[in-house]
């Protein structure tokens, strides 16, 4: 006599073994992938994390860029103070956010002997037209595409815009920030470095 199959009784939760299987490999991968990414940022924002040579910076402070009018600045102006470097582009959604509360830290701590600088990664036509149009006042240079390769020369290794460097008056890196940045954390960095 044949023997009868077993009639099929579905898991408690509904669902197939299959399924409880993908569920708990997809969790397992974000928990993976969100470990990752808290590493990454705890690296990037660690001060003097992979922090630039002597000479990369000196190469920094010898830079001549044009800001929006077509004026040549050279960076050399900023050397024995601390300075904020940010990179940016007009297309880079949290850089255009964060340009504003930087103008406004650049006018809160400028009588401090600190410098905010803006390099954008485009030429000074579109520096000037993004400046005039958010009416800031912080220098904004044109540093083309050679300012993604000064990024990363001062520890941007992923390429990553809006990419921030605190550079202390020494020129030592004190701190980096790849991606959007939090004001309140950018204060605390620039009130440490004013006596």
């Amino acid at each position: 006599m044949p023997e009868e199959p077993l009639p099929h009784v579905p898991p408690p939760d509904g669902r197939r073994p299959h399924q409880r299987r993908n569920a708990v490999v997809a969790l397992c991968a974000l928990v993976l992938v969100s470990l990752g990414a808290v590493s990454a940022l705890r690296v990037l924002r660690s001060p003097g994390a992979d922090a630039a040579t002597n000479s990369t910076v000196q190469e920094l402070y010898a830079l001549r860029l044009e800001d929006g009018d077509g004026r040549v600045q050279a960076l050399e102006q900023w050397r024995g103070h601390p300075l904020l470097i940010n990179f940016w582009a007009t297309w880079c959604g949290p850089c255009v956010e964060e340009m504003p509360a930087l103008d406004r830290l650049q006018q809160e701590f400028g009588g401090q002997a600190v410098a905010i600088v803006g390099i954008g990664t485009e030429d000074r036509i579109k520096v000037k037209a993004f400046r005039d149009r958010l009416n800031l006042h912080l220098p904004l240079l044109a540093g083309g595409y050679d300012a993604l390769a000064l990024a990363r020369s001062l520890g941007d290794r992923q390429g990553v815009l809006p990419y921030t460097v605190l550079l202390g008056s020494d020129g030592r890196i004190l701190q980096q920030q790849a991606g959007a940045l939090d004001m309140q954390q950018v204060r605390s960095w620039l009130s440490a470095t004013t006596p």
